[in-house]
């Protein structure tokens, strides 16, 4: 990987953060780092034997074989003759477009049926309501898999949550996307925060979102919330290194989190029209 980085930087003046960018851009099209350096020496050598770029890259032929093949099947190569010999050329970069069409058009059609076999396998389980069913996250993207749960809601999605230190942690910018998505689907939502400025940035766009808000005095901290939605309330811990989220699905429990709790501390807490 060094030498190519030394090779494409000479010859080509693109730097290493270049070179990584590139490569953390194929690794979304399924490339590891063997078959994004290959594509990349396809590029910059145009047609070429398994032979030549093996040797290129100074790498076993074997290796390399099997590589071009998974890039042959990923369309980032393709394979021509020039009489006996059989070469290996790169695509032109612009196939990324016509490859990343494809991927779109086959999730939109995973889509189109996702609903409906969900609704069918839903119908088949078999599962004990009475024992609480628990799952537990770590990290950010723990949190964005519950709020991913959250927009499978029926009802009103209830958040009781230090935002302003949540926001932080898993960005402004997902968060708000966030919103337009559950609002899309036409979930209502009531939130209490604490008085901050993001809440009062949230708060100039919760009629669009259909959210509610209430404050809780400024002067109170906290590291940690609570999202409930259905029969589900998934606890989270701010923790700085040790973010974790429980999510707890059980009727009985969270039917005395949202009609008793929640209730008791949204009829506490401050409207925002006051």
């Amino acid at each position: 990987m060094l030498l190519l980085y030394v090779e494409i930087y000479s010859t080509y003046m693109l730097n290493r953060s270049d070179i990584l960018l590139i490569e953390a851009q194929l690794k979304q099209f399924g490339c590891s780092p063997r078959t994004a350096d290959i594509y990349i020496r396809c590029l910059t050598i145009g047609p070429a034997t398994v032979q030549a770029i093996a040797h290129s890259l100074k790498q076993n032929r074997v290796t390399i074989h099997s590589a071009v093949e998974q890039l042959i099947d990923k369309g980032l190569v393709y394979e021509t003759r020039q009489k006996t010999k059989r070469l290996i050329v790169a695509e032109k970069p612009a196939v990324l477009y016509s490859i990343l069409q494809r991927k779109e058009n086959e999730l939109q059609a995973l889509k189109t049926n996702l609903r409906y076999v969900t609704d069918l396998l839903s119908s088949i389980q078999t599962a004990d309501r009475s024992v609480p069913t628990v799952q537990f996250y770590e990290g950010v993207d723990g949190f964005k898999r519950m709020l991913e749960q959250t927009l499978t809601a029926k009802g009103e999605v209830l958040v009781f949550t230090y935002v302003e230190l949540f926001s932080k942690l898993i960005g402004v910018e997902y968060l708000e996307h966030y919103y337009v998505r559950r609002a899309q689907k036409k979930i209502h939502t009531r939130l209490i925060f604490p008085t901050c400025p993001f809440a009062e940035r949230v708060n100039k766009t919760a009629t669009k979102y259909h959210m509610r808000i209430r404050l809780l005095p400024p002067e109170l901290h906290w590291r940690s919330g609570i999202f409930s939605w259905n029969d589900s309330i998934a606890i989270q811990s701010f923790t700085e290194g040790k973010l974790t989220c429980t999510v707890i699905e059980n009727k009985d429990i969270a039917y005395f989190y949202r009609h008793i709790i929640f209730e008791l501390l949204w009829n506490q807490a401050r409207s925002t029209d006051s």
